[in-house]
């Protein structure tokens, strides 16, 4: 989801271009699988889920998460990387769906223009999850202005400061929402942060590695008894005040480790390095897909939407990522906007 950000030139597994971090895209691989499944399979499986997914790809955006004094030039190259897709997704998925639903009296003419504009908690049904997007946008645009901005100590500070703003939100107003999912930054910037600082740090974190799968099993167990230790963040609500957000941590640190093994076979990491990169395609069409199977075509099984939604998505991804015109509009690819528009046209970019 958020494979258009640059990988840090410090950590590199490869000997010419641009560094990657080769674990990165296996646990993008793993993330994207399981929001996929956590809105298909039913709420036994998706539960636990739910406990990390979108906070996994938060946590991974803060260790890409590369700070630039040009605010001006960091907020452009960002909406061409996230906001474009976004609005060229929505106008390819949105529209179409929200045509029928006005045809079939279902949704009035000013819910239809007012729910792409306002976003966020608003985009339901084929964009449900186009929400992570702008948050995401929102929360990369104010860490850099913190981090350029703010002493680290300030900044640990007000992380907490945010995650009480968040939890006094989810418990005294439940109902409260800001467009573009503005409110779920509250909760959503100090998991972010927490992958940028676990980038200096995660030698020695990795020295723990059976601790913190072990750990996540934990997390897995508790929440099996408190079945509210989970992560709704699109709603608001962020399951029990620290522990939630300790048993994300957890489980985010364990299949950090795991995403490290399967660097050992390429059986496992190449499938799963290939759906980290397709991560934002497979984002946005999987539920459409989904959808389709299971309101049109009456497909119930929830593993056989998973394998197909997964499937076509990736199917998608090549076919996007094989043209020069699906690179600039589906996957935000700023050269190519210069190849395809003329260079001049996006100089200042």
């Amino acid at each position: 989801m958020i494979n258009l950000i640059s990988y840090p030139k410090t950590m590199t597994n490869t000997t010419s271009g641009p560094a990657r971090v080769g674990w990165i895209d296996a646990l993008k691989g793993i993330g994207i699988l399981t929001v996929a499944a956590g809105h298909i399979f039913p709420h036994p499986v998706a539960k636990y889920l739910y406990i990390f997914h979108m906070p996994l790809f938060f946590f991974i955006g803060g260790f890409l998460f590369k700070p630039s004094e040009n605010s001006r030039e960091f907020f452009t190259k960002k909406a061409f990387h996230l906001l474009v897709p976004y609005v060229v997704f929505l106008c390819l998925i949105y529209v179409p769906c929200e045509v029928s639903e006005y045809l079939d009296n279902k949704e009035s003419l000013k819910e239809a223009f007012a729910r792409p504009v306002l976003g966020g908690r608003y985009l339901v049904g084929w964009c449900a999850v186009f929400w992570y997007i702008t948050c995401f946008f929102l929360v990369q645009q104010l860490m850099n202005y913190l981090v350029n901005n703010v002493k680290r100590t300030f900044i640990a500070w007000l992380m907490f400061v945010c995650l009480l703003i968040s939890y006094a939100l989810n418990r005294w107003l439940p109902s409260f929402w800001l467009p573009w999912n503005a409110d779920v930054v509250f909760a959503a910037i100090p998991i972010f942060y927490t992958g940028y600082l676990y980038k200096s740090c995660q030698s020695e974190m990795a020295k723990f590695k059976w601790v913190w799968i072990l750990m996540m099993a934990g997390a897995f167990v508790l929440t099996w008894y408190y079945p509210e230790n989970i992560y709704e963040m699109k709603s608001g609500r962020y399951g029990i005040p620290f522990v939630t957000l300790l048993s994300a941590l957890m489980i985010i640190f364990g299949l950090i480790e795991i995403a490290k093994l399967t660097e050992h076979s390429v059986f496992v990491s190449k499938p799963l390095s290939e759906l980290g990169k397709a991560s934002m395609i497979v984002m946005y069409l999987h539920q459409p897909v989904q959808l389709i199977m299971l309101e049109h075509l009456s497909i119930t099984s929830p593993v056989l939407r998973f394998l197909v939604a997964v499937t076509v998505s990736m199917g998608g991804y090549y076919l996007l990522n094989n043209m020069e015109i699906g690179r600039a509009l589906f996957l935000g690819s700023i050269a190519d906007f210069r190849k395809i528009f003329g260079r001049n046209k996006l100089a200042t970019v």
